[in-house]
């Protein structure tokens, strides 16, 4: 994920009064998103003990949430926001750009006082009045431009990307995407009959390269066979990033204090295949993402090679103009604790296939060093059953998943905390039982542009997350369910 670079608001309005003065020059079409939700999580830590045990963050390898504020509850309401200006400059050529704010595309309500006492020494004095803090910044997600010829269309800037399911590279185009792959480069879109092909250069930040002080180099391209007429479509992406020698990072994969080193040379390849066929009201789809190569001295040791690789696959029927089933399947490699290899994948977290499991960062509900949405599906086999009605204003859907991890810490080999990336001497055996949800979601579509929604997960929560890497102190595995409410506007 590229790092967000922020914008003062006073430049935002000077842009937008330019804007406005040339806008009998330039049409400008205006596109965004804004949704509220609330959601409460019962039992996020998913154990039964009601106090600190072995909380992660004072235990590399427990898998215990720490308790945090001290309730069991989790209740938090957010919003998104994003806004997608497209600017015609003439025929052969477009602006385009995403704006939006905070981190992942949008916030916490509630989190924007003024009236800490922290700040002002005002704070009871103060506590009646509710202020909007005129510090706050915007986020430019996208910013590129769109040339059109006879042969291609280049995309030059900050751009997204999407490929297959969207397991790997997910432009965010959902209402609810929190995040979405994007990069800083120019990509070639080329259309010859049935085939789309689509090379790319960009220039990645440290923060998705692994380093500190040097960026790294992304080159790729697609090869996409699509044709509608027989239903069927294949294609495979092949793209290579890599790190020249010299570059640090700061030791994030061990237990003790960060510190800086010496990363090397990386040399990270993505070959991501992907596979559609429909046959009537039956349709299957596959991606397979697989990344090999070098990831230099990550764990401050020798180079470790990667080497990770995952199969996702979804079907469905459509029994009628209300009713469609769907069957989901997958495998999402864990990392065993070597430190010569690294076989871990972490898929795209707008990837997600339950209402809880997998869906929030439960680490964020006590700490404010991390957002509550960086959450990942890996280390995983899963199966997923889903039953979807819909009529012109409702659309409701059922689903029953169930998955074990792929790789747990076994007494006495070094094993890999898959939750704080962090590598541990096992001391106990992990069992690999994810556990097994029951969901719920509906949306109302109260028109064309707003939509009324609701989920419900109810996780029937495994032994992998009663864990604590401590055989005298152990946790029992308690289920957990979420509840969640939204509403949101396309326009």
């Amino acid at each position: 994920m590229l790092r967000k670079k922020l914008i003062n608001l006073s430049k935002v309005a000077t842009l937008a009064t330019l804007t406005m003065n040339s806008a009998h020059a330039l049409p400008i079409d205006w596109h965004g998103v804004f949704g509220v939700d609330t959601t409460l999580i019962n039992n996020y830590r998913r154990v039964k003990n009601t106090a600190d045990n072995k909380p992660i963050a004072n235990n590399a390898g427990s898998q215990e949430i720490g308790l945090g504020t001290g309730n069991e509850k989790a209740s938090f309401q957010s919003y998104i926001f994003r806004l997608n200006p497209h600017i015609i400059v003439n025929d052969s050529a477009s602006f385009k750009a995403e704006l939006t704010s905070g981190y992942g595309r949008g916030g916490r309500l509630g989190d924007d006082r003024t009236t800490d006492a922290t700040n002002d020494n005002f704070g009871n004095a103060l506590y009646v009045q509710n202020k909007s803090s005129s510090s706050k910044s915007l986020v430019i997600n996208q910013a590129y431009m769109e040339l059109y010829s006879d042969t291609a269309t280049y995309v030059i800037g900050r751009h997204t990307s999407d490929w297959g399911l969207g397991a790997v590279y997910n432009s965010g185009s959902d209402t609810w995407d929190r995040h979405a792959f994007s990069r800083d480069g120019i990509t070639a879109k080329i259309k010859i009959g049935n085939f789309l092909i689509e090379p790319y250069w960009a220039k990645i930040d440290s923060e998705a390269s692994l380093s500190r002080n040097t960026k790294a180099n992304e080159i790729g391209a697609g090869l996409l066979y699509d044709n509608v007429d027989r239903d069927i479509a294949f294609g495979l992406l092949y793209a290579k990033k890599n790190n020249k020698s010299g570059n640090t990072r700061a030791d994030t994969n061990t237990t003790g204090a960060a510190s800086a080193y010496s990363l090397g040379e990386t040399d990270v390849k993505v070959t991501d295949i992907y596979f559609k066929k429909i046959f009537g009201n039956f349709k299957l789809e596959l991606e397979v993402p697989i990344i090999s190569g070098e990831l230099g001295k990550v764990y401050n040791t020798g180079t470790t090679k990667v080497n990770s690789k995952s199969f996702i696959f979804e079907t469905e029927y459509k029994l009628n103009d209300s009713w469609t089933l769907a069957f989901d399947f997958g495998s999402i490699s864990g990392h065993s604790g070597s430190t010569t290899s690294y076989e871990a994948m972490y898929l795209n977290p707008n990837y997600q296939v339950a209402n809880l499991l997998f869906r929030y960062n439960l680490q964020a509900v006590g700490n404010t060093n991390y957002n509550i949405y960086d959450s990942y599906m890996t280390n995983a086999t899963y199966a997923k059953i889903a039953g979807e009605y819909k009529s012109d204003k409702w659309s409701w859907v059922a689903a029953m998943i169930w998955a074990k991890a792929n790789e747990t810490a076994k007494a006495g080999q070094s094993s890999y905390n898959h939750t704080n990336n962090k590598t541990f001497t096992a001391a106990d055996t992990q069992a690999d039982d994810l556990g097994m949800e029951i969901d719920l979601s509906f949306d109302y579509h109260w028109n064309n542009a707003v939509k009324v929604g609701g989920s419900l997960g109810y996780l029937f929560a495994g032994d992998y997350f009663a864990f604590t890497n401590d055989p005298t102190s152990k946790n029992t595995a308690d289920n957990s369910f979420a509840l969640q409410l939204n509403s949101s506007i396309e326009f």
